[in-house]
């Protein structure tokens, strides 16, 4: 019988994509090495394998979150319509993801502690910032691709970076008080509520989109 190749990679990120759905549903403390094994379907030895600590699976699951974040995004980059709306569909999307699982923010806390207070874990913290890295990535194409179109004004463009930003940390923020305070806060029209405000102040009138539409 052929023996079966085993893509190393793979299996890494398999056994990192594993060990971030049990932190998500138990939290990082309560998760150990011999339940995220039997829930990869592997032998404990083997997590050592591609591991060398508990340690280095956490940087691992934090870099393949990056990855499926990314995955998710991406397809609302490659559709076509108007920048509000896809601006409103890619925070639609980030909000559902904490009204799907509200786990999700916690995690984020939990895991962000965790490489605050651990020495061999604080040099790569910028692996937690990169988990929202995707999110405004897009906002700042979606606002510059808005602002050359002449959807939104110049503005957008110019500041992109900041209001990616400050967007961002205003669905984590909002995202965080609709977990500690349930049924007080409606995370979806709170968002809405938000992002009426910011497009408000980012739409070019429309007789200055019509002609920046006309300039060949």
């Amino acid at each position: 019988m052929t023996p079966k190749i085993v893509d190393r990679d793979e299996k890494r990120l398999a056994i990192a994509l594993t060990a971030l759905g049990l932190f998500a549903e138990h939290g990082f403390e309560a998760t150990s090495i011999s339940a995220i094994a039997d829930a990869a379907g592997v032998g404990k030895g083997t997590i050592y394998e591609y591991f060398s600590s508990k340690e280095e699976l956490t940087v691992a699951a934090a870099a393949a979150w990056v990855g499926s974040v990314e995955r998710q995004v991406r397809p609302l980059l490659s559709t076509s319509g108007d920048p509000p709306a896809r601006l409103r569909a890619l925070l639609g999307a980030t909000t559902s993801a904490f009204l799907e699982n509200p786990r999700v923010i916690t995690l984020f806390l939990e895991i962000s502690l965790l490489f605050l207070k651990n020495d061999a874990l604080r040099e790569r913290f910028h692996l937690i910032r990169e988990v929202s890295g995707p999110v405004r990535a897009a906002i700042i194409e979606i606002l510059r691709e808005g602002a050359e179109s002449g959807t939104f004004k110049p503005e957008a463009a110019r500041d992109a970076e900041r209001i990616a930003i400050n967007l961002v940390a205003f669905v984590d923020g909002i995202g965080m008080h609709h977990v500690v305070t349930p049924g007080f806060i409606d995370l979806a029209a709170q968002v809405d509520f938000h992002l009426d405000g910011l497009l408000a102040g980012l739409l070019a009138p429309p007789q200055a989109a019509a002609e920046e539409r006309m300039i060949p």
